[in-house]
């Protein structure tokens, strides 16, 4: 019976070293050290920042003068367009139906008018052949009835051509050409004056770079600037000094860094960069961006 104890208890201990063995085997794999490549600093002396990529023409988010529903849609995100290409049409079905109606009120008007004229005439005619025929009060009167019938005539006409130009702004139309940089208008969706939701920008861009307060003092607007991908400091690319905006502003874009103060004011400075085809670019995309100078400050 000792024995039989002794075995049982000797399995349990061994399928115990198994689970330790096979749980620290697997630890020690997954603790592995990753080595993070060497990074090549591009100067020697250089204020390091963040940039954030943005349309020259900065965002434009299109408006409309009027609301509605979307009728139809030409352009989608990443479109290119060239200024005053129709971008989409709102539904103005509840203006036309006007259309008849005023049509009709100038036919009325057209004809009310061809009248009073007649009699007018009528009235002239019979004056020249005696004063006596008419009185001064009737053809006063025809006078003002031809007078009121052209006003008519014409105010109806005016009518029916500000409509007309009303509907004009149902149609939306691009303001600069450009590219389309986001678009969440659908056919059937509701759009007023105040939607968001189509943004276009210019084909050009420009780095926009929050530079640390503490060192705005060694920027230097003629010195070399570049940027590169956020992960892939291999990717570089030149910037070319544009304007700096001369406002102290806090700091918005952070980089997640734990090392990172969320109460840190920035100098924005603005450079130009040319967007390349084995480089690609995109609005509010975020790079790391180096500014050469002379010496350590």
């Amino acid at each position: 019976m000792r024995t039989f104890f002794t075995l049982i208890l000797l399995s349990v201990v061994g399928i115990g070293i198994a689970f330790g063995v096979s749980f620290y085997a697997d630890m020690e794999q997954s603790g592995d050290n990753t080595f993070l490549p060497s990074v090549q600093l591009p100067y020697k002396n250089f204020i390091a920042a963040t940039g954030v990529v943005e349309a020259t023409s900065k965002n434009i988010y299109v408006g409309s003068l009027m609301s509605g529903i979307v009728k139809k849609v030409y352009v989608q995100s990443g479109d290119s367009i060239k200024k005053g290409e129709l971008l989409f049409e709102i539904n103005d079905a509840q203006k036309r139906v006007r259309i008849p109606v005023l049509q009709a009120q100038i036919v009325n008007a057209q004809s009310r008018l061809k009248s009073a004229k007649h009699q007018l005439e009528l009235l002239k005619d019979m004056k020249k052949l005696s004063s006596s025929m008419v009185t001064n009060e009737k053809y006063t009167k025809g006078v003002d009835s031809y007078n009121e019938a052209k006003t008519s005539y014409e105010l109806s006409k005016a009518k029916l051509k500000a409509l007309q130009n009303e509907l004009k702004f149902y149609k939306v139309y691009a303001p600069i050409d450009g590219k389309i940089l986001q678009s969440n208008i659908t056919l059937g969706s509701s759009f007023n004056t105040n939607t968001k939701a189509l943004i276009i920008g210019s084909d050009k861009l420009n780095v926009k770079v929050n530079i640390n307060e503490f060192d705005s003092s060694k920027l230097v607007t003629t010195a070399k600037a570049m940027a590169s991908v956020r992960g892939n400091a291999k990717e570089q690319i030149a910037l070319k000094y544009k304007y700096t905006i001369p406002f102290i502003v806090p700091k918005r874009n952070l980089t997640g860094s734990s090392t990172e103060q969320t109460d840190t004011r920035v100098l924005q400075v603005v450079y130009e960069v040319q967007n390349r085809a084995d480089f690609p670019l995109y609005v509010g995309e975020m790079l790391d961006v180096f500014i050469e100078t002379s010496k350590a400050k």
